[in-house]
């Protein structure tokens, strides 16, 4: 033996059995960060991929930007590519036809389809003046091919092209508009804006080489050609997932993750740090042999330490390879069977940053949990160690409290509290899964008003809207679709957008909703402020929807015409917010009454589960001649992906409470252990096993209520911090006690306790006591 540490495999291999709780747990936090890190970047990969399909594959888009300076910018920057874009009659109400349809036009260059928005095409790009590209539904609906003549009408004049390709773009806003889109290059666009005098505002799309330090690579463009924030538009969905955004909404993000990292962080020393410190217990005499040969403090601190990396050795990398095979199963159930906006989840792709992740965690936190296990080992006395008398002597100020409890009860609530740092610990355990619980509730609450329709009852699997957006469907309509079988509730709402009004005397305006008493019903639950039960029936009151822009208040005076309504109450959600105006909902009696119109600009038909295919089609058949929409795929791709986050969430909660339950049985039980001869001189004194149990449960509820304590009081700060940047800011409401997670986490205490405690109770019972008097 060359050295001490010589020593260490030959103890792990002795010691295999007592340090396996360590390693498992060291197993534990390793899976937890891998599969964690590497779902993330999965997550990433496949967002990135899908919302590139969907907003196009650029940074930002400069405005009131010279062709000197986008020159300049293209030398001098590195620009993968770029490009200028126009466009004329984007609401479809300037006059602009083709065939007598709705046309909205785009004058560009070639890289904004091909390389920027990625669209799909046919043909060619028009190169000259005379050539025009359409939206590929274009061809059914103008029955048109390439190389056909078109007439473009103007309100100046027509326009005749030859067309040279079909791009397949955002088909949804084409069936919105009812007409199609036309992509010119920019000479045959400024020919057209310069005949009917259209004053547009070009912009100037960028798509940088290298997606590494964005945020500085824009910064640092704003500084060079003095740019203001109103000069640049981002594409945030790209840049928010590449972490470049300057978006309130996903800065607040980023603390937030930074957090949850610290918490998993934490619950890997605390729980490792619990076993070690148990593991190092039980072998005090070992330690104290090795100081007997002649082995230094510092000698026993570099053991303890070099003993935990060795662990390392087979914990980490089993760690990461089953964090890995989680993460392939996982994105496989995604991509086949969720699907969705989840089909872009790669297969069997290793997470770099993942494994790095779950190795360095493992790694950090067995040196930070090495650490006072280690100087606990170092701190045995050889002289100990010979007599045969391990334990730490301690000064003893005083006996346990017998005034409150019983002499056992007493005991065990002694026990837990003498040693401060194995309560710290303990307590710490149950407080971090305290706080994880409220965390990912809180998290669930921002899932609920990102995700509406996964849980909102108004969200329509049919959706039926008037062609000219006006209040002309009528309630007839309402009346025989609600007969029809599989048809769970019809709801109907009118509304004027923009509506002039005096607001508490200022001129105003307003989005101004109906609803019926039915769908008034759906947001009782919803109310932050006031009486909701105002607004029903033909009354001068109404309910205000929170809207981030433009918010009211309970008593604010509304003058409509020569008419008033006051504000009865305020709700944190409504069917939507259709402008930046503030929203304003009143019952359908007292609509009437202030517009002179009862009929819905928009209806929403909510099915059964087993609705059949001949019912939706005489839904189809009654609503004949109005815009219909079926939203059954959209509503399940949301609600799957929400289910998905909330399984994952309470997945993930489940391993903390699992390692939070073993950590308590291993550290109760471990104490037990330590004081097997105290037991044994108790039982011999006359203590029943009876008493000894109640003596291990007051040990194991004196942790559970310290943590619970302490767990509550973190985990509602951070509850509260959550719904007040992110929920309350954005989507508004108030921030309520979330009793229900609270019921759970104590019924999880309680089990804790009792799984923690049945095991020990039962060796010591089944002991006899001579065994537990000559133990060492």
């Amino acid at each position: 033996m060359k050295s001490y540490l010589s020593l260490v495999p030959i103890s792990a291999k002795v010691h295999r059995h007592q340090s396996r709780m360590t390693r498992i747990c060291i197993i534990l936090a390793v899976f937890l960060v891998t599969s964690i890190f590497s779902m993330m970047e999965m997550w990433n990969e496949s967002e990135l991929t899908a919302m590139r399909r969907k907003h196009g594959d650029w940074h930002i888009a400069l405005q009131n930007m010279s062709e000197k300076e986008a020159q300049q910018i293209i030398k001098s920057s590195d620009i993968a590519f770029s490009s200028w874009y126009d466009e004329i009659n984007v609401d479809a109400d300037q006059g602009y036809y083709i065939n007598g349809k709705n046309v909205v036009l785009y004058g560009a260059e070639e890289k904004y389809v091909t390389d920027i928005m990625q669209y799909p095409a046919e043909g060619t790009y028009p190169q000259t003046e005379s050539e025009v590209a359409l939206s590929a539904d274009a061809k059914q609906l103008l029955g048109v091919e390439i190389g056909d003549r078109v007439v473009l009408n103007t309100p100046e004049g027509n326009f005749e092209y030859t067309i040279s390709g079909f791009y397949t773009d955002d088909i949804e806003f084409n069936d919105m508009i009812q007409g199609c889109c036309a992509y010119m290059n920019k000479n045959a666009f400024n020919e057209i804006c310069i005949r009917n005098k259209s004053e547009t505002t070009s912009q100037f799309y960028i798509r940088f080489q290298k997606e590494n330090g964005l945020k500085k690579t824009i910064a640092n463009l704003k500084q060079q050609y003095n740019l203001t924030d109103e000069n640049i538009e981002e594409n945030t969905a790209i840049l928010g997932l590449l972490g470049a955004s300057n978006s309130e909404t996903f800065n607040g993000l980023y603390p937030l993750a930074a957090v949850c990292l610290i918490i998993i962080l934490a619950a890997g020393v605390l729980m490792v740090s619990g076993c070690m410190n148990s593991n190092v217990a039980q072998r005090t005499k070992f330690f104290g042999m090795m100081r007997c040969i002649g082995a230094s403090k510092k000698q026993i601190l570099h053991f303890v330490r070099l003993e935990a990396l060795n662990w390392c050795k087979t914990a980490i990398p089993i760690g990461c390879v089953l964090g890995t095979v989680v993460c392939w199963i996982l994105c496989a159930i995604l991509r086949f069977f969720v699907k969705g906006e989840w089909a872009d989840m790669p297969l069997f792709a290793i997470s770099p940053s993942g494994i790095l992740c779950g190795a360095v965690v493992g790694v950090v936190t067995v040196l930070l949990a090495a650490h006072s296990p280690a100087k606990q080992a170092a701190k045995v006395s050889p002289v100990a160690a010979v007599s045969g008398n391990t334990e730490e002597k301690k000064k003893i100020l005083h006996a346990a409290n017998t005034r409150l409890f019983k002499v056992e009860t007493s005991l065990g609530v002694y026990h837990a509290t003498e040693t401060k740092k194995n309560l710290i610990l303990m307590t710490g355990s149950f407080a971090l899964t305290i706080v994880l619980f409220l965390t990912f509730s809180a998290c669930l609450d921002v899932v609920n008003k990102l995700l509406p329709s996964a849980v909102s009852k108004f969200t329509p699997d049919i959706t039926i809207a008037s062609e000219n957006d006006t209040n002309s469907i009528n309630e007839n309509l309402l009346k025989k679709i609600n007969k029809i079988e599989g048809v769970d509730w019809v709801f109907g709402f009118g509304l004027y957008t923009a509506y002039p009004v005096e607001l508490n005397g200022r001129e105003s305006t307003i989005d101004l909703f109906s609803h019926d008493s039915m769908l008034l019903d759906q947001f009782k639950n919803s109310v932050v402020s006031g009486d909701i039960k105002k607004v029903y029936g033909n009354t001068n009151y109404a309910m205000a929807v929170y809207n981030q822009s433009n918010s009211l208040n309970v008593g604010d005076i509304i003058k409509i015409g020569d008419q008033e309504i006051e504000i009865a109450c305020v709700t944190s959600e409504g069917i939507g917010n259709v402008s930046d105006a503030a929203t304003v909902v009143c019952s359908e009696e007292t609509f009437a009454r202030l517009t002179g119109d009862s009929g819905f600009i928009t209806m929403g038909v909510i099915l059964k589960k087993d609705v059949s295919d001949a019912s939706v089609q005489k839904i189809y058949d009654l609503a004949n001649g109005y815009l219909i929409s079926d939203n059954r795929e959209a509503n399940s791709e949301t609600s799957g992906s929400y289910w998905v986050f909330r399984i994952a969430a309470y997945g993930f909660l489940t391993i903390i409470s699992l390692i939070t339950v073993l950590n308590i049985m291993n550290s109760i039980s471990m104490g037990v252990s330590a004081r097997l001869k105290q037991y044994g001189a108790m039982r011999a004194a006359g203590m029943e096993s009876r008493q000894v149990r109640k003596m291990i449960t007051a040990e194991a509820v004196t942790y559970a209520v310290c943590g619970t304590i302490a767990g509550i009081v973190l985990g509602l700060i951070i509850h509260y911090l959550i719904y007040k940047k992110i929920v309350i800011t954005h989507f508004g409401g108030a921030w309520n006690i979330p009793f229900s997670t609270i019921g759970i986490v104590f019924l999880l205490v309680a089990f804790s306790c009792i799984i923690a405690v049945y095991g020990p109770s039962k060796r010591i019972k089944n002991m006899a006591i001579t065994d537990t008097i000559n133990n060492l």
